[in-house]
């Protein structure tokens, strides 16, 4: 079930290559899932809801720059899971296979790749 009226992929059952990131923790554990598909389209969600939101399509250039540096920073760091009360997270699902860097431990330095990578992805979000 997707939020739109517009036909749209359903990022769970899509098979072709996808970024989730996002942000999770605090006293509520709430968490805000974001999904970059490889045909472009950028989609919300939150708490797992089993709806996404359409935040509409990027440019393919930004797609693939994007796709590239996450594939670069995956072959470098292939996991880290260090969560803290609050957290971090980028994902890469290809192939069927999800390759995951979670961070925000206090006093663990995530990989400074993950992180920027991250505020790249954070800077497609339109501004509320």
């Amino acid at each position: 079930m997707l939020s739109s009226c517009a036909k749209q992929t359903n990022p769970l059952t899509y098979t072709k290559s996808q970024l989730i990131f996002g942000s999770g923790g605090g006293f509520a554990n709430q968490v805000n899932e974001y999904r970059l598909l490889e045909n472009k389209h950028l989609l919300f969600r939150k708490n797992n809801d089993s709806s996404f939101t359409n935040l509409g399509k990027q440019k393919a250039k930004t797609i693939k720059k994007l796709f590239e540096t996450s594939e670069m920073l995956f072959q470098e760091a292939s996991s880290f899971n260090e969560p803290g009360n609050m957290y971090y997270f980028v994902r890469l699902q290809k192939d069927q296979q999800t390759q995951s860097i979670v961070w925000g431990r206090l006093n663990t330095q995530a990989p400074e790749k993950a992180k920027e990578l991250h505020k790249q992805l954070m800077n497609l979000l339109p501004l509320n």
